[in-house]
């Protein structure tokens, strides 16, 4: 972590520090989120008329830091200590499993029954926050992977891996200074990311049997294809060390055809000054077979302290259900250009005609896939991320890579 980000979570730990020692009343709803960056005036708008809408509920709103590890311990150290200072808050996609396991969230079930949700939402965000057939969060908005490119350098958008690798190669060859292929590839949850994406577009899941399954035919070829990028020079060495805005800057500074990334990166690139600004399109990730890929779902969900006072908890519930609504859902896409977990957002024509980009990613958001859905994933991830950056750097042969990140998933889901 770097300095300055500490001292800004020092900054946020002592300012929520000080909030839970104010007064409280038995109607009083807190809700932590992380920040959703511009102008937070129409944020702040959408809380005040739940106000008005609700004048027998207070709500105070409270900001976490934004860097997602940092919010996930600071929630971590108040929801294992039992605290009730917070009641309703935003949790990571892939936080649900284990908050759920763990007793610190509240079966929402019977105020948003399943059904009812899978008939209204996209269906990986749906599974992404149900555990045993129980609803434990509901989702607020999404992410997924998507691939861009440069309209100007390649003819359209690759479907298969083998028309990137030629697309690319082509336009390199007229620029040698062009990388072919950006993708994340640092030791963290973004290279699961992006190494899931390839499982899945060479034919695999990640499940089996209730388990994550990682050392199977189309796991040792996806991750192979990865490490072949870069061997044979269509990622450059540096994808091994980026993240997501070190991939961003490239592609945006116009120093590759290709990027894996999440929507965030369309915005960036279409601002005033962006050298690449009314060059690039985006596209469902490539497969083998050439059918559209699936992108890792990202996002964030509400969830509700399961010891928040039953008064603060069914207020809780009732600002989920304005948050999570429809005309929020419109908001958060037009003004802060949020994906939306709900289908019929995409066909709204405030949102066609406000934020095209946005409504152009249904098919994309649709298809996105979550990861595995289990109470041990966050530690999984962590187990695991050393094996899969192994075999990209050519550390370690692929399979090999996965089978030994088989045996660590399978020891901590025979321990858990």
């Amino acid at each position: 972590m770097m300095p300055g980000m500490r001292a800004i979570g020092l900054l946020a730990l002592a300012s929520l520090a000080c909030a839970r020692t104010a007064p409280r009343d038995a109607s009083e709803v807190v809700f932590r989120h992380q920040p959703l960056w511009g102008d937070p005036a129409p944020f702040h708008a959408m809380l005040d008329r739940f106000r008005r809408e609700n004048p027998d509920v207070r709500v105070r709103d409270e900001t976490m830091p934004n860097a997602s590890d940092m919010a996930r311990e600071m929630f971590l150290t108040t929801l294992d200590g039992g605290g009730t200072e917070l009641d309703l808050f935003a949790i990571d996609v892939v936080w649900a499993p284990e908050f759920a396991r763990a007793g610190w969230l509240a079966d929402l079930s019977a105020a948003f029954p399943a059904d009812r949700l899978r008939d209204a939402y996209l269906p990986g965000a749906i599974d992404a926050v149900t555990l045993g057939g129980r609803v434990y969060a509901v989702p607020w908005y999404l992410d997924v992977g998507l691939l861009y490119y440069r309209t100007d350098l390649v003819p359209r958008a690759p479907r298969t891996y083998d028309e990137l690798s030629q697309f690319a190669r082509a336009a390199m060859q007229r620029d040698p200074g062009l990388s072919g292929f950006l993708w994340q590839g640092r030791q963290y949850e973004g290279l699961d990311c992006n190494v899931f994406e390839s499982i899945w577009g060479h034919g695999g899941d990640l499940v089996r049997g209730g388990g994550i399954a990682l050392d199977t035919p189309a796991a040792r070829t996806g991750l192979a294809w990865l490490r072949e990028a870069i061997a044979t020079g269509l990622s450059p060495r540096s994808v091994l060390s980026s993240a997501e805005e070190e991939t961003r800057r490239a592609f945006q500074d116009g120093r590759a055809v290709f990027l894996r990334n999440w929507p965030y990166v369309w915005a960036e690139a279409q601002n005033e000054g962006s050298p690449i600004r009314g060059r690039i399109g985006f596209a469902p990730l490539p497969t083998v077979t050439g059918e559209p890929g699936h992108g890792t779902l990202g996002g964030w969900q509400l969830a509700v302290n399961a010891r928040s006072p039953p008064m603060r908890r069914r207020a809780a519930e009732r600002l989920a259900a304005f948050l999570t609504s429809p005309d929020a859902a419109v908001e958060l896409a037009l003004r802060y250009s949020r994906i939306p977990a709900r289908r019929a957002v995409y066909d709204d024509p405030r949102v066609r005609e406000g934020a095209p980009f946005i409504a152009a990613l249904l098919p994309i958001a649709a298809a996105a896939r979550p990861r595995p859905v289990t109470p041990y994933y966050a530690l999984a991830s962590d187990s695991i991320q050393g094996e899969l950056s192994a075999a990209v750097a050519g550390l370690r042969p692929p399979a090999d890579a996965l089978s030994r990140a088989q045996a660590i998933v399978d020891h901590l889901q025979e321990n858990r």
